[in-house]
Parts: C-alpha cells; structure tokens; sequence
C-alpha cells in the first residue's frame, strides 16, 4: 500500500506536515487496505469550515473537522479515499483549553476524519 497525502494549508497555520503525513499513514495501516491510496487534506479557518458545513450539512456551527468521503478509483488505480477539513485555529483554541499541543489535537481530529473517510473500506 502506498499513500498519497495532498495537503494545502495557509502560510498562517504553523502544521509540521511531514508529521501530519506521516500520522495519516499510520492510521490508514490499521485498516490494511490492498489498495495504493490518496487522501486530500485542507486546514482552513473559522469562516470557511462554518460555510462548509453550512453549505454541505445545513449546520450552522464551526465544526472542528469536516470528512467528504469519495472512494473512488481514479483510472491511475488509486482509491481516493476523499477530503478532510481541519479548522486550524478551533484547534489551536482545543488545545489551549485542554492544555495540549496543537499538534495532539491536530492528530486526534486525523484519527476522527480518517475514520470517517475509511469507514466503508473493509465491508
């Protein structure tokens, strides 16, 4: 299994990515797909994560992360397994409040939208 992490984030949002790959990673092995895999992943703010939610689940609250399955094969091979949304400054704010790092929190909100993305893999 090989696994491509798309990731786009503002210049504003200090996120060690190669971290964040790497936890992806991690968490796409316990599902141990066969498949060569490709998850997109976008940290945006406050305004876009409530316009997104709003726009594509009708809920008017700013969600900490938001998961868009897709589990597509692309003609390439590749499953693509879909987007995750992390709005990077709830999770600054989680983690102050928890008194955490906001990488910890960072790596909780992959665990849940990751869970969410490969939720149908194996069945």
């Amino acid at each position: 299994m090989a696994v491509k992490v798309l990731i786009k984030k503002d210049p504003r949002y200090p996120v060690n990515l190669k971290n964040v790959r790497r936890k992806i990673t991690e968490i796409l092995a316990d599902f141990k797909p066969d498949e060569n895999l490709e998850v997109s992943l976008v940290f945006v703010g406050k305004r876009k994560a409530k316009e997104l939610n709003e726009g594509y689940r009708k809920m008017d609250y700013i969600p900490e992360v938001l998961a868009f399955p897709m589990n597509e094969f692309g003609p390439d091979g590749v499953l693509r397994l879909g987007d995750l949304v992390i709005c990077f400054p709830l999770a600054r704010e989680v983690a102050i409040k928890r008194e955490k790092l906001v990488e910890e929190i960072i790596f909780e909100l992959l665990e849940h939208g990751m869970g969410n993305l490969v939720r149908d893999l194996n069945r």
